[in-house]
């Protein structure tokens, strides 16, 4: 072993695992660098030490020695070289900023005191380290703080420095040297590059070789030639950037200045490996941060949207278990429990009750409603309509259901009250209606029975009176006839049968009008059209009333068109927005009606299935009122639309058969 009075440099992590290992060190313990990178420092070169065993880590030895504001400490005790031979050595050791990194000066003592000139070398370099371990804890920011030891290197008389000096970076996932700091050097310099691609120029070489760099002299024609020392920065033998130095003319160059550089490098690269770490935790707690404040603005943005809805809103797991629900629900619900959140379903609203809930199936597209009676405990009846929506993830399937409530029980209360009113109002309409149409027959009636009992007239005249007389009876017999067939329509015998048989057998009934009034019947029926549920004769009568108003809309020369389709799941969520009636999850086959006629006024298209309207001369008025009555007796419905002198469509909704 040679060299055993110079400092081997040795630095470690805060897991005391050594991350870098100079040639001194080499020298004195035998280990070259890659065999004892990333290894505990103690558990090779002081596996029986008793002062590291006792205290284990850097840190402890720190805290033992009661010195929490040292940046120094000094420890003289037993080492092992690679061979097994105890070595008497003394350690001087400095902690970096946040203690994630300790430099460990280490040499071999002997029995011989070491020459003034060694102690004044190593004198000289513990001093430019610890001064530059204090400037490195200044509060200041790192590239102020890195610009002030530049500017202190630089005044360093026994480096015979220049007072010019730049600190380049290695770019993110490149091979290239960017400039983060100058010092001393004007803008525009001849010699001053910003980057530097690895292997090129002397700092590209340092950065690539991982060596120092020398250059005695600049090799170009300027006035004021100058040398270069170009010092790489690494971690873990990963270099992260490159010193550079400018020397005079007449610099002398020393082993000294080049192993305290290369010390200075060291706790260099260490300070900004501890900023790098530092910005990362920042940068990391800022998103972390950042990601908590959007999460909690989502939350109250969402709360308040729920909160706002006007219905019910409840979201259960998939065992009906309340996980959230709004204050509308709460309400709703007030006479079953002063609670919702956390309670089950079952035990709130009953099993039955709850399954209906939990087992609705809808799509946030069309979500299909429903109507769930519930009786409270004071018994009064509570109706809700209730639509729901299943909650699912990707990888673990249904995980609950969102449910929608709207309580319509007083709603309901007014729509029977309604209803109630609109039949006696309706029933006062017909009687009126009634006593209007049999006033007139009866009239004529009384007049020609008196007029047979004065016995005044011919034979013939009173022969036609007594005709006349029938005729007013029959009048007030089809009047009656129509009006029962409104009041108590025939119970109809539902089943599947043909739009197109329907038609083919009205035709004919219709046929010789059609061809009278030059009117043409265009039929335009679906390839793929269901069968209709629905009484085959009532929808025939439906139809001939609907044939014969056209024929009299129309007059002369004219065209009624029948279009009929099957309506799919997509045609029924655009149709539903207009005709509230159809219910999702039930086939429908939709007919169109249409006449190019004389059509009807706002006013008459509101009223035309009203029992007793009409605008014909010699109508009844209860021709359309009995297709719609009917219609509705076979689970059908009727709409119209109709132009003034454009015409009238009347659009059928039928319940498809299998």
């Amino acid at each position: 072993m040679k060299n055993l009075t110079e400092f081997g440099v040795i630095c470690c992590d805060s897991k005391d695992e050594i991350v870098s290992w100079d040639a001194n060190a080499q020298a004195l313990f035998g280990w070259e660098q890659s065999d004892v990178m990333g290894k505990s420092i103690f558990a090779l070169i002081f596996p029986d030490n008793r002062v590291v065993t006792e205290q284990g880590h850097l840190h402890s030895l720190f805290r033992s020695y009661h010195e929490t504001e040292s940046i120094t400490l000094k420890i003289k005790d037993q080492a092992i070289h690679q061979d097994g031979t105890r070595l008497p050595v003394e350690l001087l050791i400095s902690r970096l900023p946040e203690n994630r990194y300790f430099t460990i000066f280490i040499q071999i003592t002997d029995t011989a005191e070491l020459t003034d000139k060694k102690k004044s070398k190593q004198s000289f370099k513990l001093e430019i380290i610890n001064t530059i371990l204090r400037m490195s804890l200044e509060p200041t920011l790192l590239k102020e703080r890195l610009t002030s030891i530049l500017a202190y290197l630089t005044s360093v008389k026994a480096f015979n420095l220049s007072p010019m000096a730049s600190l380049f970076l290695v770019e993110q996932d490149t091979n290239k040297l960017v400039r983060s700091i100058k010092y001393g050097i004007p803008d525009g310099h001849p010699t001053s590059c910003e980057q530097v691609v690895f292997g090129h120029c002397y700092c590209g070489r340092a950065a690539q070789t991982n060596a120092l760099q020398y250059i005695p002299i600049a090799r170009n024609n300027h006035a004021k030639t100058h040398g270069h020392y170009c010092i790489p920065l690494a971690i873990d033998a990963t270099v992260i950037g490159v010193m550079s130095f400018y020397t005079p003319k007449h610099h002398r160059h020393s082993a000294l200045t080049t192993e305290t550089l290369t010390l200075v490098a060291q706790v260099i690269a260490a300070l900004i490996d501890n900023q790098k770490m530092d910005l990362q935790l920042i940068n990391l707690v800022n998103d972390l941060r950042t990601a908590v404040l959007a999460l909690r603005e989502e939350k109250n943005f969402s709360e308040s949207i729920i909160q706002g809805l006007q219905h019910g809103l409840i979201i259960t797991d998939q065992y009906g278990n309340i996980q959230k629900c709004n204050d509308v629900a709460k309400s709703i619900f007030n006479g079953f429990s002063d609670g919702l959140e956390g309670k089950n379903l079952i035990t709130l609203i009953g099993q039955e009750n709850s399954e209906r809930l939990l087992n609705h199936t809808s799509s946030p597209t069309a979500p299909g409603e429903a109507e769930l009676s519930i009786t409270t405990e004071g018994g009064n009846q509570l109706i809700l309509r209730y639509s729901a929506i299943t909650r699912s993830v990707s990888d673990n399937g249904e995980i609950g259901q969102i449910i929608s409530l709207t309580d319509i029980s007083e709603w309901r209360h007014v729509r029977k009250e309604m209803e109630k009113m609109n039949r006696l109002s309706t029933v006062a309409e017909i009687a009126s209606a009634v006593a209007h149409e049999v006033r007139n027959p009866l009239a004529g009636i009384k007049i020609m029975a008196q007029s047979i009992e004065e016995d005044s007239g011919t034979e013939d005249e009173r022969i036609e009176c007594s005709r006349r007389i029938i005729r007013q009876v029959d009048r007030l017999n089809e009047l009656l006839t129509d009006f029962f067939s409104y009041a108590r329509p025939v119970m109809p015998k539902k089943r599947e049968t043909s739009l197109t048989h329907i038609l083919s057998e009205t035709k004919p009934l219709i046929g010789n009008k059609l061809e009278k009034h030059r009117i043409h019947l265009l039929e335009n029926f679906h390839n793929d059209l269901p069968s209709v549920i629905a009484d085959p004769n009532q929808l025939q009568q439906v139809f001939l009333n609907l044939f014969l108003n056209a024929i009299d809309a129309i007059r002369q020369e004219g065209t009624i068109e029948i279009v009929a389709r099957k309506l799919n799941s997509n045609d029924l969520s655009m149709y539903h927005k207009k005709y509230h009636f159809l219910q999702r999850g039930i086939r429908y086959v939709m007919v169109h009606f249409k006449d190019n006629g004389a059509g009807m006024s706002h006013k008459g298209t509101d009223r035309v299935f009203e029992p007793f309207y009409t605008t014909k001369a010699n109508g009844s008025g209860l021709g359309m009122s009995i297709v719609y009555r009917t219609l509705q007796e076979n689970d059908a419905t009727i709409s119209v639309e109709s132009t003034e002198g454009k015409g009238t469509t009347f659009t059928m909704f039928f319940k498809a058969g299998g």
